[in-house]
C-alpha cells in the first residue's frame, strides 16, 4: 500500500517536472524566435537602403557587385515609360546611373521634373575623378583620365574605363549611404582587381593593335582603341545613303585585301556579310563588338568586358 502511494507521488512529481520543462521551453522559444509578423518587420528593417536604377544589364551587374546587399537594382528603360507613369518610375529609384547623356539623357526629362529627391548620375562625368580622392586599384594608370570626351565613346569597354566607373559608383553610393562606405569601396577594389586580371590575360595579344591599321565603323571607338595604343587609319560614318554605303563596302573590302594586318572594328551596324561576299578571307579581321550588351548573356561586368576584348585579340 505504501509502495503504491509512493509511486503515485513520484508520478505526480514527474508530471510537474515535465510540465515545467516543456512550458519553459515553449516560453523560451517564443521569446527567441519572433512571430511571423515580427519576422516580416525584422526583414523590413534589414532591407536594402538604396534603390538604384540602370538601363543596361551590364551596368546593373556592376552596381550590384559594388552595392552588394545594401542596394536594390531596378532595371529601367525608356520603353517602360510607355507602360508606366513617370511618377511611379521615378519614385522607385533613389539614384539612376547612366552611361552618358546621349544614351541615357531621357531619364532627366522624365524624372527630374517629377521628383525633387531623385538623383541621376552620368558616369562619363565621373570617370576622371582624381586617383587620390577615392583610390580603387588604379595600377595601370596613375593619373586622372577623362573618357568619353566626345560624349559618345564606349569608354566602359576598356579595363581602365571599368575601373574608373567602379570607383565613381562606389563614391556616389558612399555619399548617399556613408554608413556602408567601407563595403562599397572594398567591393569596388574587388571589381578593379578582377579587371586587372582581365587586362593581364589580354595584354600581350592586344599589344598588336599598335601595329595593325584600324578602321572603325563609327566614331565611338576612339577611346577604346587609344586605350590599347591602336592606330585608327579611317573612321567610317555609319549613316550613309545607299550609294555611299555600297562604295564604303567596296573600298573596305579592297583595303582588307591589300593590307593583311588591317582590322575593322564596329558593332552590328558593320555590313559584315556584304564585305564577306566581296572578300571572304577578310571576314576574320572584321570585329563585331557588343558595346551595349544587346547580344550578350547577362554576365558579370568582368566577363562582359572580357568577351568584347577577346573578340579584338582573335582578329589580330
Amino acid at each position: 500500500m505504501l509502495a503504491i502511494q509512493r509511486r503515485k507521488i513520484y508520478n505526480v512529481v514527474l508530471f510537474c517536472v515535465i510540465f515545467c520543462v516543456v512550458g519553459g521551453l515553449f516560453i523560451l522559444y517564443h521569446r527567441v524566435v519572433p512571430s511571423s509578423d515580427e519576422a516580416i518587420e525584422y526583414i523590413g528593417d534589414i532591407s536594402p537602403l538604396l534603390r538604384v536604377g540602370t538601363a543596361h544589364p551590364f551596368l546593373a551587374n556592376l552596381v550590384k557587385e559594388i552595392g552588394g546587399s545594401y542596394v536594390t537594382v531596378i532595371s529601367v528603360s525608356e520603353s517602360t515609360t510607355q507602360d508606366e507613369s513617370p511618377t511611379d518610375i521615378c519614385s522607385k529609384m533613389s539614384v539612376f546611373f547612366g552611361l552618358n547623356k546621349q544614351v541615357d539623357g531621357w531619364v532627366q526629362d522624365i524624372c527630374e521634373s517629377k521628383d525633387d529627391s531623385f538623383v541621376d548620375v552620368f558616369l562619363d562625368s565621373y570617370v576622371g575623378i582624381p586617383i587620390d580622392q577615392d583610390s580603387v586599384a588604379s595600377s595601370s594608370l596613375q593619373t586622372s583620365r577623362s573618357f568619353s570626351i566626345s560624349d559618345k565613346g564606349f569608354y566602359w569597354l576598356s579595363t581602365q574605363g571599368g575601373k574608373d566607373m567602379a570607383r565613381a559608383i562606389a563614391k556616389i553610393l558612399s555619399e548617399a549611404d556613408p554608413v556602408h562606405k567601407v563595403s562599397y569601396l572594398d567591393n569596388a577594389y574587388t571589381v578593379a582587381y578582377q579587371l586587372d586580371d582581365v587586362y593581364g590575360s589580354i595584354k600581350d595579344p592586344i599589344y598588336n593593335l599598335h601595329i595593325a591599321p584600324i578602321i572603325v565603323w563609327g566614331d565611338e571607338w576612339q577611346e577604346l582603341i587609344a586605350e590599347y595604343d591602336g592606330h585608327i587609319v579611317q573612321t567610317i560614318d555609319p549613316i550613309q545613303n545607299e550609294k555611299e554605303r555600297a562604295s564604303s563596302i567596296q573600298n573596305l573590302a579592297n583595303y582588307l585585301q591589300k593590307n593583311e594586318r588591317a582590322v575593322v572594328i564596329g558593332d552590328l551596324r558593320v555590313p559584315f556579310n556584304e564585305i564577306k561576299k566581296i572578300y571572304p578571307n577578310g571576314a576574320r579581321r572584321i570585329v563585331i563588338l557588343d558595346p551595349m550588351g544587346d547580344f550578350s548573356d547577362i554576365l558579370p561586368y568582368k566577363a562582359f568586358i572580357q568577351q568584347n576584348l577577346l573578340r579584338i585579340t582573335r582578329a589580330l
